[in-house]
């Protein structure tokens, strides 16, 4: 069957489409702003909400229907079936959202049946009408059940725009509504409604998926933002009593403050929940030394890594080996997360109460300077006011205190995986604890970096290597000519990427990874998703090669749908950024699988070992 033995004008029938399509998105739109103002927003007033929500019923149900009575009682020729459609798109259109209630849900139903009786009056009970509405009235309900279904596929939208339509229009009498219904005005109003349907689900679909993304990165930026408790502020108040008693009374209040060194890069290289175990653990240990002290004590976590204690009626040469004990019992531990034997070192400042202080502003300040002097000293260090008083100043670190460890990336595109990159980790040796550790610090020369990874190089086939730099080493020109020279030189491996975890601005970025670009280095954003939010990533994504999401980061405070919810989200952004993506942390036969379902092609994590030294 052709248009001609249809008698359809083409032209006009293409100029329908267009325009009911046109009016069609506009109503999406605008429907769709004040769904987000009913449902998602949290920032106007329940009345506000409610006023959108009764609004919503009405231009459905009530624009619905005032325009299937218009073109009802006015409009008897075929120009009819454009109006009808639309107030059949505008009934359907609530079910594909979510958050009505039973009685907003049975209005908008309840207008879509009035609109079938209205076409069907006349035939309304006969056998073969009535079981098409029964199959009418099922497939809205269908519909409003698999709605997130329909809004991630065009096709299943489409194929449902032509099975509804069908049933509605090919069951319609031919006389109804004071109109003849020919057969090709039955075809027409398929065609049209379909066509209208395909259209408009294009467009909506995209900004449907293109608005959940937002939304997407709204949690994801609340996730990363979490929840800032200012401690210090909670216990002023206390902390203020502590010291108007000491002054009243005229007795001793001695103080110390405790800060965890380098727990930024714990954080960086093992994820903020290994970094959370390290301070539980520290916790613990600090509370029952307290406690076999006999001394009267108050503990406190004002911030993420620092411990304040205040020994009220003590002098500070009785609770001075108190102290040491605590720092001497961090320094020796080990604490255990996920198969990781985490270390840490304390500086610690401590002060007493003097006979010109005025508010216990004045102990935190003097503990805040003694504090600052053990950091400077080295770290690992007590310092009492402005004297050392435990603590050995730490030697300068020559080449062979260092070595690279790797943790290997494997591609697990094919069935069996194959050693694709070494992810270089330094390490330092500590001679007191007689094993490598992580350094105090990681910004050693460009020339010690090649030198490392020259000796890494010498002892394994595989020459693809991620190189971890600083913000700092990143931003360094020096340091970026060093590493292009030798990855250009014969010596140099066969691939080099620089793997940063803090990023600077985009346009630092972009300055530095021209240079990179120039020697084939490629750019790897690290700690995806966690320590980097999307926020920050952005800008920089037209200047990198690839992004690593460290699952580990987030394993205990996600469940296993919401985790593979956020490493999908990931990998659908490098994926169209066109970047390589790894998956780090992948620790059991689960992970790998969720990573080959996902069509992740590079994991890295300790289901294939943990990080080794100079790997053979």
């Amino acid at each position: 069957m052709t248009w001609a033995h249809l008698s359809i004008d083409l032209p006009l029938f293409l100029i329908r489409i267009v325009i009911v399509s046109f009016f069609s998105i506009g109503f999406i739109q605008f429907f769709q702003r004040l769904w987000n103002k009913a449902f998602d927003k949290k920032d106007i007033s329940q009345n506000k909400r409610w006023t959108a929500r009764i609004l919503l019923t009405l231009i459905t149900a009530g624009l619905g229907t005032l325009v299937h009575l218009d073109a009802m009682f006015f409009i008897h020729n075929n120009s009819a079936i454009i109006y009808h459609n639309w107030a059949l798109f505008i009934l359907i259109l609530p079910l594909l959202f979510g958050g009505f209630s039973k009685i907003e849900t049975g209005i908008q139903i309840l207008a879509l049946v009035e609109i079938w009786y209205m076409h069907h009056a006349t035939n309304f009970f006969q056998t073969v009408p009535l079981i098409a509405f029964v199959i009418f009235f099922a497939a809205t309900i269908i519909l409003k059940i698999y709605r997130k279904k329909i809004m991630k596929n065009w096709s299943i939208g489409t194929l449902g725009a032509i099975f509804i339509s069908s049933i509605f229009w090919f069951t319609v009498p031919k006389e109804s509504m004071g109109m003849t219904f020919t057969l090709e005005w039955k075809i027409q109003a398929v065609i049209l409604y379909t066509l209208m349907i395909t259209f408009v689900l294009g467009y909506w679909i995209r900004q449907y998926q293109e608005d959940q993304r937002k939304r997407q990165l709204e949690r994801l930026a609340d996730y990363e933002r979490g929840i800032e408790h200012n401690s210090y502020a909670d216990h002023q108040a206390e902390l203020q009593k502590l010291f108007s008693d000491a002054k009243q009374s005229k007795t001793n209040l001695s103080f110390a403050t405790f800060d965890l060194d380098n727990m930024k890069l714990i954080n960086n290289r093992f994820g903020r929940l290994a970094g959370n175990k390290v301070l539980s653990g520290v916790s613990k240990m600090m509370k029952q030394i307290l406690i076999n002290s006999n001394l009267e004590y108050q503990l406190f976590l004002t911030s993420g890594e620092e411990y304040n204690i205040v020994f009220p009626n003590n002098k500070v040469e009785t609770i001075l080996p108190i102290v040491e004990t605590c720092w001497q019992s961090i320094r020796k531990s080990e604490f255990a997360y996920n198969e990781r034997n985490i270390s840490v070192t304390t500086s610690v400042g401590l002060t007493t109460i003097h006979p010109e202080d005025t508010t216990i502003n004045n102990i935190y300040k003097r503990a805040d300077d003694a504090l600052l002097r053990s950091k400077q000293y080295g770290r690992d260090t007590i310092t009492l006011d402005k004297k050392i008083v435990s603590g050995t100043k730490k030697e300068t670190k020559k080449l062979s205190d260092y070595c690279y460890f790797a943790q290997d990336i494997y591609d697990v595109s094919k069935a069996k995986p194959n050693l694709y990159y070494h992810e270089l980790l330094l390490r330092t040796y500590d001679s007191n604890q007689e094993r490598w550790i992580l350094p105090d610090y990681f910004e050693i020369p460009a020339w010690m970096q090649i030198t490392l990874l020259k000796e890494f190089m010498s002892n394994t086939e595989i020459q693809n290597f991620n190189l971890n730099l600083t913000a700092k080493q990143f931003e360094d020109i020096d340091v970026a000519d060093a590493l292009t020279q030798f990855a250009k030189s014969s010596e140099g491996p066969n691939k080099l990427t620089i793997e940063i975890t803090d990023l600077k601005d985009s346009q630092t970025t972009r300055r530095i990874s021209a240079l990179y670009r120039s020697a084939d280095i490629k750019i790897m954003i690290d700690d995806v998703g966690s320590d980097n939010s999307f926020e920050l990533v952005r800008g920089a994504l037209p200047y990198v090669n690839g992004m690593k999401f460290a699952m580990q980061n987030l394993r205990k405070t996600n469940s296993e749908k919401e985790l593979e919810e956020r490493v999908s989200f990931w990998n659908q952004i490098a994926q169209e950024k066109n970047l390589d993506f790894i998956l780090e942390g992948v620790e059991t036969e689960t992970d790998l699988l969720m990573a080959k379902k996902l069509d992740i092609p590079y994991v890295q994590g300790y289901f294939f070992g943990k990080p080794a030294p100079n790997n053979k």
